[in-house]
């Protein structure tokens, strides 16, 4: 934990806040890399030290932690949703107004007030004053934060923003061109985990987290077992994949991949429960790899307190009793 949350009870308290554990939980959601308690404790440092006035540091400290309490890399809403969080969770102070228009400011970060532009300007820190190497390890925590979008579609649009941020900030142009000369032919290596996932289950979720460790990115490619049941298109997706990639595809693994490797390395992952599901994926990887020569393949082995999990029992457990193949499903 970067941030000593204790020492800022007194504020909380002030300001209606008597557990201020929703907002511990807000910062360390999984789906973070970039906006998380280390950018957090950043900003609180820089206020610390920056000469203001104590209720000037009262107002941009709740502004620290509310500007980006929610945080959801799938909508451009965040900024005025943190505003309803931040209105919601607090009682009414003189300070309320000022600090929910801060908040408001930081969507396009051009302040209205002399100390919204100095909290904006802290919030871009990251963009205006630091290094190539610090700003490539900004990059990739947006990079996985926006993992839900295809790398295509992401690296277009963030170049675009670099372009725009390198005008704005011109006292940091030279590192900002270099890491938009470095993005152009970089490819980040991208596994494709393929299934039904009919439905998605903890041992889907463990082979997931366990590839999520060795590649920039995982996408959950759901395909057409000709073997199993069709899926239908209005199954709800598994909460945990939310701010993951998954794309439908039909047809042909291989030319699915092959249709990624423009702009990513890719590599096909594969999960395994016990020895019958490898002689099986080996049989299976003869037949892609006379369709693809080129075919990188990984396997991961999932944890043995999943290895008796699949879909099609779940299936059949909820056929005998609705619910009965929940405790199987992520949380």
């Amino acid at each position: 934990m970067y941030v000593d949350y204790t020492q800022y009870q007194p504020l909380f308290t002030k300001y209606g806040i008597e557990d201020h554990q929703i907002i511990i939980d807000a910062w360390n959601e999984p789906h973070r890399f970039y906006h998380t308690e280390k950018h957090l404790k950043h900003l609180l440092d820089h206020i610390e030290q920056g000469g203001f006035t104590d209720v000037e540091k009262e107002v941009l400290t709740m502004v620290a932690f509310m500007h980006d309490v929610v945080y959801q890399p799938n909508r451009d809403d965040n900024e005025a949703q943190s505003v309803a969080f931040f209105e919601k969770h607090t009682q009414s102070t003189p300070h309320t107004a000022q600090i929910s228009q801060i908040i408001h400011d930081t969507k396009d970060h051009q302040g209205s007030s002399e100390l919204s532009k100095a909290f904006c300007e802290m919030d871009m820190d990251i963009v205006h004053s630091t290094s190539f190497k610090e700003l490539w390890e900004w990059e990739k925590g947006i990079f996985k934060e926006f993992q839900c979008y295809d790398y295509s579609l992401y690296k277009q649009g963030r170049i675009a923003v670099l372009s725009r941020f390198k005008e704005k900030y011109p006292q940091n142009a030279s590192n900002l061109q270099a890491l938009i000369d470095y993005l152009k032919p970089y490819k980040p290596k991208i596994g494709v985990y393929p299934g039904s996932f009919n439905p998605f289950h903890n041992g889907h979720l463990n082979i997931l987290e366990k590839a999520e460790q060795v590649f920039d990115k995982v996408i959950i490619a759901r395909g057409i077992n000709p073997e199993k049941e069709t899926i239908e298109k209005s199954e709800a997706l598994s909460p945990v994949l939310y701010y993951r990639q998954v794309e439908g595809f039909q047809g042909l693994l291989t030319d699915y991949i092959t249709s990624k490797e423009a702009h990513a390395d890719v590599t096909l992952i594969r999960g395994l429960r016990n020895g019958d599901d490898l002689a099986y994926e080996m049989n299976q990887l003869s037949f892609m790899r006379d369709m693809k020569a080129d075919l990188k393949t990984v396997f991961f082995h999932c944890d043995r307190e999943f290895e008796h999990i699949s879909s099609s029992a779940i299936r059949n457990l909820e056929k005998i009793g609705k619910g009965y193949g929940e405790k199987y499903l992520p949380e």
